[in-house]
């Protein structure tokens, strides 16, 4: 028996396990102490994209998402797929943007800045969705405004009409 099947048989003893519970426990401590790799070995996508497209590339994913969960229909009808237009519009691979999503994942500091972009761009966008809606919704008023007006002016005058004769 060598030394750490030695000290771990006298853990699992001494913590008094099943032998289901042996199992996870060693199973659990296998991968924790196997997990703990140097993860600042990172190898280079054959093409690199920069962390600026990276950002138009996860943009464009949440915008896309959205819209195919919120009009799941018009994408079955249409037969659109998302991954095919993120593909196409930034010419590029499924290949090329799964390595690139592994190496930026990798690189905390990179990864943290993307996604910081990425929110200030969502927030930017809604914004103007959101002032785009304010003004439509501000000429529906004036325009229903003017139709319940134009509605009032005409029933006088159809009822003065109808009392003359």
């Amino acid at each position: 028996m060598t030394i750490s099947n030695l000290m771990i048989s006298k853990m699992l003893n001494a913590l008094n396990l099943t032998e289901l519970d042996k199992i996870i426990f060693v199973t659990v401590l296998v991968v924790s102490v196997l997990s703990c790799s140097d993860v600042q070995d990172r190898e280079e996508p054959d093409k690199l994209l920069s962390e600026d497209k990276m950002v138009e590339i996860y943009t464009d994913m949440i915008y896309l998402d959205a819209v195919q969960r919120s009009n799941h229909r018009n994408f079955k009808t249409y037969e659109l797929e998302a991954s095919e237009h993120i593909y196409n519009k930034f010419k590029i691979d499924s290949t090329t943007l799964s390595q690139n999503i592994a190496y930026y994942n990798l690189d905390f500091d990179a990864n943290s800045s993307i996604y910081e972009q990425v929110k200030q761009n969502i927030i930017k966008k809604n914004e103007v969705i959101d002032s785009i809606t304010t003004v439509k919704d501000s000429l529906k008023k004036v325009k229903a405004n003017k139709r319940r007006a134009k509605l009032k002016d005409s029933i006088p005058s159809y009822k003065k009409n109808q009392s003359k004769t």
